[in-house]
């Protein structure tokens, strides 16, 4: 079963409660919500990264001409929205990686930052 990935846009209360199990320094306005693999509470800019390359409908270029959607087994959709009822307000260690796992990838085969920039300068 499909969950939805859902990026929420947090009251001042959730915000609070947030902060309060995250870290009072913590800045957070902002949470992804990944079904039943977790959830991570930051800024939008922090959230948002997560939610762009995690949507379904996202491809990424694991080679050359050949694209991939990582996630595409584990949500149906992704969703913004500014009313979400959230009852865990603790970050998920290491999401990332618990997806990648549940999606049926190796944490490591992922594609790294130097790799990508790499293909894009060498103009591939």
């Amino acid at each position: 079963m499909k969950h939805n990935l859902t990026l929420v846009i947090l009251t001042p209360e959730q915000i609070a409660r947030a902060r309060e199990v995250n870290g009072r320094r913590k800045r957070i306005t902002h949470a992804l919500i990944c079904g039943p693999y977790g959830q991570m509470f930051g800024t939008e800019k922090e959230c948002l990264k997560h939610f762009t390359v995690w949507d379904p409908d996202h491809r990424i270029e694991v080679a050359p001409g050949r694209y991939r959607a990582l996630f595409a087994d584990l949500f149906d959709k992704a969703v913004k929205t500014t009313a979400h009822a959230i009852t865990d307000y603790r970050t998920t260690p290491a999401l990332g990686a618990r997806l990648m796992e549940a999606a049926g990838a190796d944490p490591r085969d992922a594609p790294t930052g130097r790799g990508l920039f790499g293909r894009l300068f060498a103009g591939n």
